[in-house]
C-alpha cells in the first residue's frame, strides 16, 4: 500500500491508494486463449437454443407449398393461392390454442407444427389449417390435427402464424406429415427428433 499525503491550503489530507494485482494465474491467460473459451461459450449457447429453450426437442422445416384461398365459409376463391411455410415443428405437453392452454392427458404429449401463410392480395382470406395436414403412421393411417386454431383469417397484404398440434407418445422420435390439400396432390415430409 503506498500512502500519498498532499496539502490543500493549510490542511494536509492523507490518500490512501491500493494497487490490484491480478493472481498468478490470471496473468499467464493470453488474449487468444479468452478469445477462444468465448467462442466455445457461444457455441455452447446456441446449441442448447437450438435444442429448445426449457428442454423442448425442435425441428426445423422450412416448407412451402400453396393452398386455395377461400373464405370465412370454406367457399373457394378461383385464382388464389396462398403460400403456407411450415417453418419448425417442436414437442411439447402445452400448445396456446385461441387464447386457451391445451395439455395432453398423462402419458402423452403434443408434436406442433409451426407455419406461416402469406396474403399478397387486398382483401382478407381464409384457410383450414386442420384440412392440410395430416400426420401419417406407420400402418398407414392418416390422423388429422388434435389442436388447432380453427379458422385462420389472413389480413390483406400480411402474413399470419398460426400452428396445429397432434397427440403423440413421448417416446416418440420420427413422424411422417402428409402436406396439401384433401383435393390436390400432397407432398410427405420426414422430420426426426434424434
Amino acid at each position: 500500500m503506498v500512502e500519498y499525503l498532499s496539502t490543500i491550503g493549510n490542511k494536509a489530507i492523507s490518500t490512501n491508494r491500493r494497487f490490484l494485482s491480478l493472481p498468478f494465474s490470471l496473468k499467464k491467460i493470453k488474449i487468444p486463449d479468452l478469445i477462444i473459451v468465448f467462442i466455445a461459450i457461444l457455441i455452447a449457447i446456441g446449441v442448447w437454443a437450438q435444442s429448445g429453450i426449457g428442454g423442448n426437442p425442435q425441428a426445423n422445416i422450412n416448407q412451402d407449398f400453396s393452398v386455395q384461398a377461400r373464405t370465412k365459409d370454406k367457399l373457394r376463391v378461383r385464382d388464389t393461392d396462398l403460400l403456407v411455410t411450415l417453418t419448425n415443428t417442436t414437442i411439447n405437453n402445452t400448445l396456446l390454442i385461441q387464447g386457451k392452454r391445451a395439455s395432453t392427458r398423462e402419458g402423452k404429449t403434443f408434436l406442433i407444427i409451426n407455419m406461416e401463410v402469406e396474403n399478397q392480395f387486398k382483401v382478407p382470406l381464409y384457410i383450414f389449417p386442420i384440412d392440410l395436414l395430416r400426420l401419417v403412421r406407420e400402418d398407414g393411417k392418416r390422423i388429422a390435427p388434435s389442436v388447432h386454431q380453427g379458422t385462420v383469417e389472413v389480413r390483406p397484404v400480411s402474413t399470419k402464424k398460426s400452428n396445429v398440434g397432434f397427440v403423440i407418445d413421448p417416446n416418440e422420435k420420427d413422424f411422417k406429415i402428409e402436406v396439401g390439400e384433401v383435393s390436390r396432390d400432397k407432398q410427405v415430409i420426414e422430420i426426426s427428433f434424434k
